[in-house]
């Protein structure tokens, strides 16, 4: 009778643990993550199922050639194609505002960086300048009813900044303000 006690106990206490461990990371960057700012582009979104929400896209997702390492730099220009782990390291530029310094394959030991996806883009054509994009932000900002229209609209004129918390690489989105 006591081991069914028992068995019942754990079968209950396990879910719970493994609920709250999902929590863990964001409720880490939280408390001790590095606040910064980083500035939106434009971006049209096209899906209305989700409620009110404003669709981002980051200025250091996208980026040219000379910010990128030589070494990722040959690796995305192989002949193979797939995504690979990048770092986007940022660097105060005025203010709380924060900008791209450089993007890596290698994990940096100190400082503030975003851990990110993008993918490799085989032989480009000579002569012309590529922008490349990296996946390492989130894309949406949920809102309350009825406010999203006025944040969409900055947001498609390049005109608001968001308030994240960094910690490792991993961020936490807080808040998303006109400039």
């Amino acid at each position: 009778m006591k081991n069914k006690r028992n068995l019942f106990l754990i079968a209950l206490v396990i879910p719970i643990l493994l609920l709250l461990s999902l929590t863990w990371k964001p409720l880490w960057t939280l408390n001790t993550g590095t606040p910064i700012v980083l500035e939106t582009i434009p971006v049209d979104p096209r899906d209305i199922l989700y409620g009110d929400y404003v669709s981002l896209q980051f200025a250091v997702e996208e980026f040219k050639e000379d910010v990128i390492e030589p070494e990722l730099l040959k690796d995305l220009k192989k002949q193979s194609f797939g995504k690979i782990v990048v770092y986007a390291v940022l660097q105060k530029e005025h203010g709380d505002l924060y900008g791209l310094k450089s993007v890596t394959a290698e994990k940096p030991d100190s400082g503030i960086f975003l851990e990110g996806q993008m993918y490799r883009y085989g032989d480009s054509i000579v002569g012309e300048e590529i922008t490349y994009y990296a996946d390492f932000l989130p894309d949406r900002f949920y809102v309350p009813e009825n406010t999203g229209q006025r944040l969409e609209n900055l947001s498609r004129k390049g005109k608001l900044i968001a308030k994240m918390k960094v910690y490792n690489g991993y961020t936490v989105l807080q808040d998303i303000q006109p400039k």
